[in-house]
């Protein structure tokens, strides 16, 4: 018979936690299992999905999404904010957006699952791109590294800077 876990972890178990467990356990297996850049483009894929499904939600009654870089912004932390991450837009200018996290939706199950970033990636991108016609991600500080934040950068026009994933509309 299996011990019974402590009240505080029986206390802890809901729906929201019951699913990031599951997803945190799934994209951790799968780095195990087929590496890290397998990994990373099943995660991509779902948040490429995720990223259209989610931008149809912020759309107006014409079926459009705000063009203006700080109302990009704005709708990329709302969405993080309603799904419990805590990002914050520092810089918001025609060239780019950038965002700073204290906090991941997937809370620590985040740590050691890189591959999960991806899912940021592809919603934030593909989202810009379907306000914007074009963007492009990149992440140089992340949780999931053990860096204190995620740093993310979302680009709005084409630029070569770091390891960036591009989006088209």
């Amino acid at each position: 018979m299996a011990p019974t876990p402590p009240k505080s972890d029986i206390d802890d178990l809901n729906p929201k936690g019951f699913f990031a467990d599951i997803v945190g356990a799934l994209s951790g297996t799968l780095q195990e299992v087929v590496g890290m850049d397998e990994a990373s483009a099943f995660v991509a894929r779902v948040g490429d999905d995720m990223g259209r499904s989610i931008a149809d939600r912020y759309r107006d009654d014409d079926g459009a999404l705000p063009g203006e870089p700080v109302e990009i912004g704005r709708i990329l932390c709302d969405l993080k904010q309603k799904i419990g991450g805590h990002f914050e837009l520092v810089e918001a200018g025609p060239d780019k957006l950038v965002f700073t996290a204290s906090s991941c939706p997937f809370g620590k199950r985040v740590e050691g699952r890189p591959s999960l970033c991806m899912m940021t990636t592809n919603v934030f991108g593909r989202i810009a791109a379907e306000a914007n016609g074009y963007a492009s991600v990149e992440i140089d500080e992340a949780l999931s590294m053990g860096h204190s934040r995620c740093h993310v950068t979302v680009h709005l026009v084409r630029s070569e800077d770091g390891d960036i994933y591009e989006f088209f509309a």
